[in-house]
């Protein structure tokens, strides 16, 4: 008994909570989600945690609630002032059908971005203007802060909240925007940028791009940060530090990536990865499917699911690219299908008996069940480290944003194929995806490998977030892993200072020696012609 006890001592670490305030805008549920599984994280390691969400998108709020262990949850409400003016713009819903049919580029990223730098510099303003939630907060004296640098509201926030240990934690592989304020390098000729549509090997046109898009949606977000600080001085006082002096402040950076998983990159010491915190692999492997669930995978050999994710819906994909993808299916009996669609409008596809509609599906059991065979999916960062985890081959066809990066990320391991959206309107290539996808088992192979890299890794994304985060409460802030190389200006951090010497001075060695040769040679033939011109007077003489 009391080798129990001692054993049981042995195993819990005590602690000294942590008061931590976690702030997470409800604009995506995917974010959200990232953000509640961190305060979830740290709420059951026993730290008091307020999760603070503003709403920024009216239409959603409730589905951004991603909390559930974390009962200390302030919701701001969107104003009046908002509603006003939410109610004559556009809403995100029509965004997202837009981004079905159009691809985001270095053309047309800005434009592209505006709807969303719209919803945050509004929901920015109706969130510092509510003085009762800053003082409630003051009075609650945090110990430090975690937020997403998606936007810099929560960073002036919890600066003039007076909290110097902030973490930054990004629900992306990173955030292009941010990554040189911090001092991070970035190099575009072979890391995919956030909204790169290649691989790491790029022909000369594509790493143009790689930089021209990344550029051109950096001076919008920056444009918004701007915004949003006018924001956070006008409501917060004008002696809030400038967004580009706060950010490179934070003492960590989580990021939702996965060194055995995404392209490899140079990153700063205090950049943390996070990728797959979202991934409970013992709990998923606990999840039962229910009889229904059941009943539709053992109609057939072989099952397939189809989700497009959250954002973007099925019931806005295009009739033509449905009809192809419809028409595949019809061209595999054999295969049972399973479609999350939001509509209980299927009419279209009556004559399809190995199609099955659900306007929900339980995601993550249906990738730990063998009968699932493969996943097509949009390629949402989510769904995708869900997939790696799970060990299951798909077809990945992505739809807007980061989307496409995940797929190539995925695709380099070998365990999915890669398609353009526009290829779901040829029935018979969707037809040749699903038919390599099941039946090659060099994707399955491939797929089941990572998975057992990511599952055995060393280190645990859960372990990361609550030694790191511990760390700074305890012991932080750490300003001197601010890189001094963030301040210094191109032709520094590029040599170009010292090749340009080296240039002068091997020109002004060039241009001597030229000049003294050319004097040698003048004064010789000079001698010459004098030489010459002697002998032929004495001849004459």
């Amino acid at each position: 008994m009391l080798s129990l006890i001692f054993l049981f001592s042995f195993l819990i670490t005590p602690i000294n909570s942590l008061n931590i305030l976690v702030y997470s805008p409800a604009f995506a549920a995917s974010h959200s989600n990232f953000l509640g599984k961190l305060a979830d994280t740290l709420t059951e390691r026993g730290h008091n945690v307020t999760y603070l969400m503003p709403v920024m998108e009216i239409g959603k709020r409730d589905e951004c609630i991603g909390v559930k262990l974390t009962k200390d949850l302030v919701i701001v409400e969107a104003g009046e002032e908002m509603l006003s003016q939410k109610t004559s713009g556009t809403s995100s819903g029509e965004v997202m059908e837009v981004f079905w049919k159009s691809e985001m580029d270095s053309t047309n990223s800005r434009d592209m971005f505006k709807w969303f730098s719209s919803d945050m510099k509004m929901g920015c303003r109706n969130f510092h203007s509510r003085r009762d939630i800053f003082h409630e907060m003051k009075s609650r004296n945090f110990d430090m802060a975690i937020l997403e640098p998606i936007s810099v509201c929560g960073l002036g926030f919890a600066k003039a909240l007076g909290i110097e240990k902030i973490i930054l934690a990004s629900s992306c592989t990173f955030f292009d925007s941010v990554l040189n304020y911090i001092g991070e390098p970035l190099d575009f000729s072979y890391v995919p940028s956030l909204y790169s549509v290649t691989g790491e090997v790029m022909s000369m046109a594509e790493r143009y791009e790689n930089w021209i898009v990344t550029k051109e949606i950096n001076i919008a977000i920056e444009d918004m940060y701007d915004d949003e600080m006018k924001s956070y001085r006008e409501f917060l006082g004008e002696d809030v530090p400038d967004w580009r002096d706060l950010l490179p402040t934070a003492s960590v950076f989580f990021v939702n990536s996965n060194p055995f998983l995404d392209f490899p990159r140079q990153v700063l010491q205090k950049t943390v990865p996070i990728g797959g915190i979202s991934v409970n692999i013992d709990w998923i492997r606990e999840q039962k499917l229910s009889s229904d669930w059941v009943e539709i995978l053992e109609k057939r050999e072989k099952n397939v699911l189809i989700s497009f994710g959250s954002m973007v819906k099925s019931t806005n994909m295009p009739k033509k690219w449905r009809n192809g993808l419809l028409e595949a299916i019809q061209l595999m009996p054999n295969v049972t299908f399973i479609w999350k669609y939001e509509s209980d409008d299927t009419s279209f596809a009556s004559h399809l008996q190995n199609l099955h509609f659900s306007k929900w599906v339980p995601q993550t059991a249906l990738l730990n069940d063998v009968r699932l065979n493969a996943f097509l999916s949009h390629g949402g960062l989510g769904s995708t480290m869900e997939l790696a985890y799970s060990g299951k081959p798909a077809v990945m066809i992505p739809v807007f944003a980061d989307q496409t990066r995940n797929a190539r990320m995925l695709e380099r391991h070998g365990g999915i194929i890669y398609m353009h959206k526009s290829s779901m309107e040829d029935a018979d290539s969707m037809k040749k995806a699903f038919e390599d996808i099941l039946f090659n088992e060099n994707y399955k192979k491939n797929a089941l490998k990572l998975a057992d890299i990511l599952t055995n890794q060393p280190y645990s994304p859960k372990e990361n977030v609550i030694k790191y985060t511990e760390f700074v409460g305890e012991h932080g802030p750490f300003p001197d892993t601010d890189p001094y190389g963030r301040r210094l200006n191109y032709f520094q951090k590029t040599f170009l200072d010292i090749y340009a010497v080296f240039a002068l001075f091997y020109v002004t060695v060039a241009i001597v020696s030229i000049v003294i040769l050319r004097k040698i040679y003048s004064k010789l033939s000079i001698r010459k012609y004098f030489s010459l011109k002697s002998k032929s007077t004495k001849k004459t003489d």
